[in-house]
C-alpha cells in the first residue's frame, strides 16, 4: 500500500532553503530537537552515500509542572466534551473549561498530567472505557507513572540502604523521573498513538470481586474504629504504619509456600500464582539495598526481618502518607462519622500516598483533600504540592492561569515555531 510521504510533513511552514517555496514543514518533534523537510522538493534528500542530511533544530530545556488529575475529574471532563453531547447538559460547564485549559497548557509545553495505573484500573470498570482512556492519554502525552509496586520498592530500597548504614532519619531522594515512563521535560510529538488492546471480561469480573471484598473489609475496620473513642491520632497512625512490615512478611512467606505447592504439583500453576507479588518485590528491594552495603548473604534474612519490624519504616513517604490518611479517617469514625468509606476512598488514599511527593499539584476528591488540610497531616506531609478539589476549583483555575502568564515570550515563540498557533 502506497503512503504519500507528504502526510508526514506538517505545518507550520517556512521558506525552503532549496526550492524557495513556503513548504519547509515539520517532519518530527523529538524530546530535545525537531526536524524539517520540504513538502514540495523533499529537501533535504538522501545523498548518494545513503545518509540523510537532516535539517535539525535544537529546542530549549523545559520545566513542566506535574499535575495529577484524579479519575472523577477525568470522567467529568470526558462527559463534558463528548461529541455526542449526551452528558454535557447535566454537567457543570466547569469541566469542559477545565479540559480545554489543561489541554492547551500541555500543548504549550508548560504542564504534564501523567497517566497512572489508577486511571487504567478505574477506566476498565467503566462502560466508557475507550473515551476515558482517550481523555487521560490526551493529557499525559505518553508520560506514565510506574506501577505502584515499583514505586514502593524504590522508596523501600532507598530507605533500607539508609537504615543499614544507621542513617534511617535521612530523607530519601524523591526523583520523579525515576518513577515515570517517558521524559517529563521532553518536547512532545504532535501525534499520540493509543493502542486498543482487548479487555477480557474475566479481568473486569475479578477486579470487581476484589473491590467488593475490600469494601466489606473496610466496613468491618470502620466499625471497629467507631468503638475506639479512647484512642489518639498518634495511636491509629502507629498501628497503621507498624502493620506494613508485618503484612509484607506474612504475604512473602505465603507466596513462597504457594510456589512450593506449585513445584510439588499440589496446585495447578496459573499466571496469578506464578507472577511476582508485591511482597516479593519489597523483600527483593531490601535484599538488594543490603547487598549494596556489603551485608553478607547469610545475614540477609535476619536483617530483613529486623528492618520490616523497625519503627523507622513509618518515615518511608508512601507508608507515612497512607498511615496518616487512614488515621484521619479513624479519627472521624471515632468522633461520630456514620458512613463507612467505599472503595473510591481507598483508591484515593492509595494514589495520594504514591504520587503526592512527586507532583507540583493534584486535583483530588474533596474528602481526601480535606484530610490533608487537617493537622497533623498538613504540617507533617508538606511536600510543596498544591492541593485542589471541587471545593476550591476556582483556585485551581487561577493556578493554571498563573502558569500560562508566567511563560516567557521566548518560550511561546518557540512553541509557535514548532507547533503553530495553539
Amino acid at each position: 500500500m502506497y503512503i504519500d510521504p507528504k502526510l508526514f510533513i506538517s505545518p507550520p511552514y517556512i521558506e525552503c532553503p532549496s526550492c524557495g517555496q513556503h513548504s519547509f514543514g515539520i517532519l518530527q518533534i523529538y524530546e530535545t530537537h525537531y526536524t524539517r523537510r520540504c513538502k514540495e522538493c523533499f529537501f533535504p534528500r538522501t545523498t548518494p552515500y545513503g545518509k540523510d542530511r537532516v535539517a535539525s533544530f535544537r529546542l530549549p530545556k523545559l520545566n513542566k509542572k506535574i499535575i495529577y488529575i484524579d479519575q472523577f475529574a477525568i470522567s467529568n471532563m470526558m462527559k463534558a466534551v463528548s461529541p455526542k453531547n449526551e452528558f454535557s447538559r447535566t454537567l457543570d460547564k466547569f469541566w469542559a473549561g477545565l479540559f480545554y485549559k489543561l489541554h492547551k497548557l500541555c500543548r504549550l509545553q508548560l504542564i504534564i498530567c501523567p497517566e497512572s495505573p489508577f486511571h487504567q484500573y478505574e477506566s476498565i470498570l467503566s462502560s466508557f472505557y475507550e473515551p476515558l482512556k482517550k481523555m487521560y492519554k490526551s493529557l499525559s502525552s505518553g508520560i506514565i507513572f510506574h506501577e505502584t509496586d515499583d514505586i514502593k520498592a524504590l522508596q523501600i530500597y532507598e530507605h533500607a540502604r539508609n537504615w543499614i548504614r544507621e542513617k534511617e532519619d535521612e530523607k530519601i531522594k524523591l526523583d520523579v523521573q525515576s518513577i515515570i515512563k517517558g521524559k517529563i521535560n521532553g518536547w512532545t510529538s504532535k501525534f499520540i498513538i493509543i493502542g486498543n488492546f482487548p479487555v477480557e471480561q474475566r479481568w473486569v469480573d475479578e477486579l470487581r470481586a476484589l473491590r467488593g471484598e475490600s469494601t466489606e473489609e473496610l466496613k468491618k475496620v470502620f466499625q471497629r474504629w467507631q468503638t475506639e473513642k479512647h484512642k489518639t491520632f498518634s495511636e491509629w497512625f502507629e498501628e497503621e504504619a507498624m502493620s506494613y512490615g508485618r503484612i509484607v512478611l506474612r504475604l512473602y512467606y505465603e507466596k513462597r509456600f504457594n510456589l512450593l505447592q506449585v513445584k510439588l504439583g499440589v496446585i495447578e500453576p496459573t499466571i496469578f500464582n506464578l507472577m511476582p507479588s508485591s511482597s516479593q518485590m519489597i523483600v527483593e528491594a531490601i535484599y538488594s539495598a543490603f547487598e549494596n552495603q556489603g551485608v553478607e548473604s547469610n545475614k540477609l534474612k535476619d536483617k530483613t526481618v529486623d528492618y520490616l519490624k523497625s519503627p523507622s519504616l513509618k518515615n518511608v513517604p508512601f507508608i507515612k502518607i497512607n498511615s496518616m490518611l487512614w488515621a484521619a479517617l479513624a479519627r472521624k469514625a471515632a468522633t461520630g462519622r456514620k458512613k463507612p468509606p467505599n472503595q473510591g476512598m481507598a483508591n484515593d488514599i492509595s494514589l495520594v500516598s504514591m504520587f503526592l511527593p512527586y507532583c507540583d499539584a493534584m486535583f483530588i476528591d474533596n474528602e481526601c483533600r480535606g484530610y490533608l488540610l487537617e493537622e497533623p497531616l498538613f504540617s507533617e506531609l508538606d511536600f510543596g504540592t498544591k492541593l485542589f478539589s471541587q471545593n476550591n476549583k476556582s483556585e485551581f483555575i487561577e493556578y493554571l492561569d498563573d502558569i500560562k502568564s508566567s511563560a516567557s515570550e521566548e518560550h511561546l515563540d518557540k512553541v509557535k515555531e514548532v507547533y503553530g498557533n495553539i
